[in-house]
């Protein structure tokens, strides 16, 4: 009898309890849609180019949600194409520090490393990347691992890098580039050579015309606006007279 009037006079405050977690776990419903919405909006805009409008949206997605991991992703990758480098990497720590596996994020916190001639973390940002199996774009990892290995000088690791990007992506003409680049660096002469020619009869743009190649980099050189430095170009243009 005296359990029956006990637990009949904690019923009601247990009713207002379990309303009360219903009601809080629907409000977390509601923001987790509500963020991922203007989430989403953002990386429409952001593969538009249209970054300042993304960044509003992936801000917008921050205030509703502060842990929406996918949001301060995307808002690194803003802050990555305004060039606000140190700003991009503390986004992607600040994503990677709520979900430690979350591969693309490594992998992005790579390429901002190399902005940043941060080439020794760059490099252990892109074996995190790799270190998950269910990571899509091996190649261009492997090809920036190897490219933080070439500016650091260790043109062995660099050119097993290289390898592994070009065999995963074979079109993938930098790797080539590289490759070619780092061969010279080890003394291999003949090697860098047939790996340029072989590069460049791949490229869709140039389909082995070793003339236009040639052209385009001297170019590139006179006008400073070329997508590789300065150093690399000559190293090219060299490794052609071979």
């Amino acid at each position: 009898m005296i359990y029956y009037k006990t637990m009949k006079t904690k019923f009601p405050f247990l009713l207002c309890f379990f309303l009360i977690l219903a009601c809080t776990s629907d409000e977390r419903i509601r923001q987790t849609n509500e963020s991922d919405f203007h989430k989403e909006i953002g990386f429409a805009y952001y593969i538009e180019k249209n970054y300042q409008l993304a960044y509003s949206e992936f801000h917008k997605a921050l205030q509703i949600d502060p842990n929406n991991k996918d949001a301060l992703h995307g808002l690194a990758l803003v802050h990555m194409e305004f060039q606000e480098y140190e700003m991009a990497r503390d986004l992607f720590l600040r994503t990677l520090s709520i979900d430690s596996n979350y591969a693309d994020a490594w992998f992005n916190l790579g390429l901002c490393y190399q902005k940043l001639n941060m080439h020794n973390e760059a490099i252990n940002a892109f074996n995190k990347a790799l270190s998950n199996p269910i990571f899509i774009t091996q190649d261009k990892a492997y090809f920036g691992q190897g490219l933080s290995y070439y500016k650091l000088g260790k043109y062995e690791e660099a050119k097993n890098s290289f390898d592994k990007a070009i065999k995963r992506n074979i079109l993938l003409i930098q790797a080539h580039l590289y490759m070619a680049l780092t061969n010279q660096k080890l003394g291999l002469y003949s090697e860098a050579s047939k790996t340029l020619k072989h590069g460049i009869k791949l490229d869709q743009t140039y389909k082995g015309d070793l003339d236009k190649f040639k052209k385009d980099l001297i170019e590139a050189l006179k006008s400073g606006q070329g997508n590789l430095p300065k150093e690399d170009i000559l190293d090219l243009l060299e490794i052609l007279k071979y």
